[in-house]
């Protein structure tokens, strides 16, 4: 998607990219989920109000920037290194750092609009939504089967909406997304022979990262389990497609030490021609 240079194609990279995201563009502003009721015997929506550890702001404040600025340096670190011998032109930096860029932004709206739609065309109630909603328990019928859709909230009405938007968990998504795309992105640039083990600590990291933000949703009482799962899911997969199916920066690793030394020997076999040594293909 990102190969091709031009206005046109780029206009044409910015279509795609808003296509991909008008779900999440449309469905958010609206905030108008699935109307689910509940069985009045439902222990797994009773519990408490409880503030998010790490909030919507925090979450997407810290990351995308983090994410951006890996991933801006890996793009310009390689461009310089792959060009040792020669002068890099500015467009070359800005044209590799806008494939890279661009794929992660891509996949970020294919796993946002993903996790959009699934909120609110399912509408499932979080585990604090009886805290939240307060119904009127008297005007509540709990006498056939104990399932109830006839029941009225006297919670802020926003606040009762949000309850019911637990399953995916956006958190574990974009969380996961963020740091599986970072894992994948340092497994194609890092594979100096010195970072044969600083490679997977700062992947370890990485995910973990992901994973504790999936968990403190649990513990905050904001998803429950299975939502985070699939939220996690979900963000594993959208990372493995955008690098998959986007993204050409992790096609062929990128070695920079590697390549130096390749064109430091390359030239010495040029100005060396009868040293006796011999070689193959650079590929």
């Amino acid at each position: 998607m990102f190969e091709a240079s031009g206005f046109a194609l780029v206009l044409l990279d910015f279509t795609c990219l808003i296509l991909v995201g008008l779900p999440f563009f449309v469905l958010t502003p609206q905030h108008n989920p699935f109307k689910r009721g509940f069985f009045c015997n439902d222990e797994s929506i009773r519990y408490p109000l409880r503030e998010d550890t790490i909030s919507y702001q925090l979450l997407g404040g810290v990351m995308i920037p983090f994410v951006l600025v890996v991933v801006i340096c890996g793009e310009c670190l390689s461009v310089h290194m792959s060009n040792v011998s020669n002068q890099s032109s500015g467009a070359k930096y800005l044209v590799c750092v806008y494939k890279a860029v661009g794929s992660f932004v891509f996949g970020a709206a294919v796993s946002q609009s993903l996790t959009d739609v699934a909120k609110y065309s399912i509408g499932r109630l979080r585990p604090n939504f009886l805290a939240v909603c307060k119904p009127v328990w008297e005007h509540v019928n709990c006498g056939t089967g104990g399932y109830t859709e006839n029941f009225t909230c006297t919670g802020d009405r926003f606040m009762v909406d949000e309850s019911r938007l637990s399953f995916f968990s956006g958190h574990a998504s974009f969380a996961m997304y963020c740091m599986l795309f970072l894992v994948l992105y340092i497994q194609a640039r890092l594979r100096s022979e010195w970072a044969r083990l600083l490679r997977p600590t700062i992947q370890f990291f990485l995910i973990a990262t992901a994973v504790y933000v999936g968990l403190s949703r649990v513990s905050d009482y904001k998803h429950h389990w299975s939502d985070v799962l699939a939220g996690l899911l979900l963000g594993a997969l959208a990372a493995v497609f955008t690098v998959s199916c986007v993204s050409n920066s992790f096609e062929q690793p990128v070695d920079p030490v590697a390549l130096q030394d390749k064109q430091e020997t390359h030239a010495n076999l040029q100005e060396n021609p009868t040293n006796g040594i011999t070689y193959g293909s650079m590929d």
